[in-house]
C-alpha cells in the first residue's frame, strides 16, 4: 500500500495502544472526569475529520469534501438538500423522500441532515462537526453505563477505551448514519439502566425509550425491534431487593409493552417488519453474493458461511494489500481492524465473566451484542465494518472488565491469541491474491 497509509496506520496504532495506558494512568483520580473525557473525545473527532480530508485530498480528490471512495455519502447529503428546500418550500418532506429512497430505513438520517442545513447552511462540514459532538457524547454514555455494570475502574477503562478507539473516529469523521446510530442505541441501553436503578422519572425514561425506538426505525428498521427485545429483557429479568423496584417493574413493563404497541401501530412497522422477514429468508446468498461482486471475491457459500458465523465476531480482517484501485477504500482503515482483532480477546473474556458471574446489570448490552451479531452472521454481512461497527461501543464495556480482571495465564492465552489472529489476517489476504489469480 502507498507509504503515507502504511505508515500512519502504524502509527495510530501505536498512539492508540500509549494513549490507552497513559490516559488510564493519568486519569485514575481525575476529578471532573465526564467533562475531561468529552471533551478530550471531541477533539480527537475532530482531528479525525481532518485526517479523513486529509487522506481524501491525497488519493481521492474528486470526493472531496467527502471521503475516499464516497457514494453513499453523496445519496445522504442530496437527500439532505431536498429534505431542506422541502422545509423552506413547505413541502411533504415524506413524500419527497419518497423519490428519492427505496426505503424509509434511510430517510432518518435524510431529516436529520436537512433539518441542521435549513438552518446551518448547506454545507457537508456541519454534519461531520455534529457527527464529533454526537460522538464525544457517546463516550461519556459508554463510561456511565459501565458504571453501573461494574466500577469506577472499569467504567474509566471503557471511556477512555471509545475515545481513542480508531473504528469510532473513522465513522465519525465520513458522512454516514453510523455515529448518530450507535448514539441512538448506546442512548436506548443508558435510559434503561437509569429505569432499573432508580425509582424516580420512570416514566419520563420509559417515554425517551419509546421516542429512540420511532427514531431508530427511520434508521435501520431491524433495530427496533431488537432493541424492544433487549429493553424487556433487562426490565424482566433484572432482580433486585429494592421492594420499589419490584413493586414498579411490573408496571413500567406493562406500559413499556403498550407504549411500543401505540408506536408500532402508529408507524405502521408491522407492514415494514412483514416484508423484511420475507426477504431475510434468502438474505444470506443475496448479501454474499453483493460483497464478493463489489470486492471481486468469489465466495463458496458452503465453505465460508461456517467460518463467517464462527468469527463474527471477530471479523472483519484487515486488508493490507493493494492489488487493485477498488481497495483503496477497505486497505486505507486496516488500522481499525487490528486494533479491534487483537483486543477481542479481552471482549471473550468478559463477555464469559458476565455469563458466568450472572451480572444482571448487563442484560441489555450482553443481549443486543450477541442478537446483533448472530443476525449479522445469518445475513452474511458480518466482516462489513459498517455494520459491526455498532456492537463495538457495548463490545468495550465487556472488553474493559477482561483487561482489568484478574485470569489465570492470561497473559499467555492473550499471546496464543494473537499468533492465531497474525494467521487469519496473513491467510485473509492470501485467500484475496488467491482469487484474482495473483498467487
Amino acid at each position: 500500500m502507498p507509504l503515507p497509509i502504511l505508515f500512519t496506520g502504524v502509527g495510530i496504532i501505536v498512539f492508540f495502544f500509549l494513549g490507552v495506558y497513559a490516559y488510564n494512568k493519568s486519569w485514575k483520580h481525575q476529578p471532573h472526569f465526564k467533562q475531561s473525557i468529552f471533551m478530550h473525545s471531541l477533539l480527537y473527532r475532530l482531528l479525525g475529520v481532518l485526517g479523513m480530508y486529509w487522506l481524501t485530498m491525497l488519493y481521492d480528490p474528486a470526493n472531496l469534501p467527502l471521503e475516499i471512495s464516497a457514494s453513499d455519502s453523496w445519496n445522504y447529503h442530496y437527500s439532505g438538500v431536498i429534505v431542506a428546500n422541502a422545509i423552506h418550500g413547505g413541502d411533504d418532506i415524506f413524500e419527497k423522500l419518497s423519490y428519492f429512497w427505496k426505503s424509509e430505513a434511510d430517510y432518518g438520517f435524510s431529516i436529520l441532515i436537512g433539518t441542521l442545513y435549513s438552518f446551518l447552511g448547506k454545507n457537508i462540514l456541519v454534519i461531520k462537526i455534529f457527527n464529533a459532538l454526537i460522538g464525544a457524547f457517546t463516550v461519556v454514555r459508554i463510561y456511565q453505563i459501565t458504571a453501573f455494570a461494574y466500577d469506577e475502574k472499569r467504567a474509566r477503562l471503557a471511556g477512555i477505551i471509545t475515545m481513542l478507539m480508531p473504528p469510532l473516529l473513522w465513522f465519525g469523521g465520513i458522512f454516514l448514519k453510523e455515529t448518530v446510530l450507535i448514539f441512538l442505541i448506546v442512548n436506548t441501553a443508558y435510559y434503561t439502566t437509569k429505569i432499573i436503578n432508580q425509582s424516580r422519572f420512570l416514566l419520563l425514561y420509559v417515554l425517551i425509550i419509546l421516542c429512540h425506538f420511532g427514531v431508530v426505525f427511520y434508521f435501520r428498521t431491524i433495530l427496533a425491534p431488537l432493541l424492544f427485545c433487549c429493553v424487556l429483557m433487562q426490565l424482566v429479568f433484572y432482580k433486585t431487593k429494592k421492594k420499589r423496584y419490584r413493586f414498579f417493574s411490573g408496571l413500567i413493563t406493562a406500559i413499556f409493552i403498550a407504549g411500543s404497541i401505540y408506536v408500532v401501530n402508529t408507524l405502521s412497522m408491522d407492514k415494514h417488519l412483514e416484508p423484511l422477514i420475507e426477504a431475510s429468508k434468502n438474505q444470506f446468498g443475496t448479501e454474499l453474493s453483493t460483497a464478493s461482486k463489489n470486492r471481486g471475491i468469489t465466495y463458496a457459500a458452503a465453505l465460508i458461511a461456517p467460518l463467517l458465523i464462527v468469527g463474527a465476531i471477530i471479523t472483519p480482517f484487515p486488508s493490507v494489500l493493494d492489488f487493485e484501485e477498488a481497495q483503496l477504500g477497505i486497505y486505507a482503515h486496516y488500522q481499525n481492524e487490528i486494533i479491534r482483532n487483537s483486543l477481542y480477546f479481552f471482549v471473550f473474556l468478559g463477555l464469559y465473566r458476565a455469563v458466568k458471574l450472572r451480572n444482571r446489570e448487563t442484560i441489555f448490552i450482553l443481549s443486543f451484542s450477541i442478537i446483533y451479531i448472530v443476525i449479522l452472521a445469518i445475513s452474511g454481512i458480518s466482516f462489513q465494518d459498517r455494520f459491526q461497527i455498532l456492537s463495538l461501543p457495548f463490545l468495550i464495556v465487556f472488553m474493559s472488565d477482561g483487561i482489568i480482571a484478574d485470569h489465570k495465564r492470561k497473559k499467555q492465552q492473550w499471546i496464543l491469541y494473537l499468533g492465531f489472529i497474525f494467521l487469519a489476517i496473513f491467510m485473509w489476504n492470501v485467500f484475496k491474491l488467491s482469487n484474482r489469480g495473483l498467487l
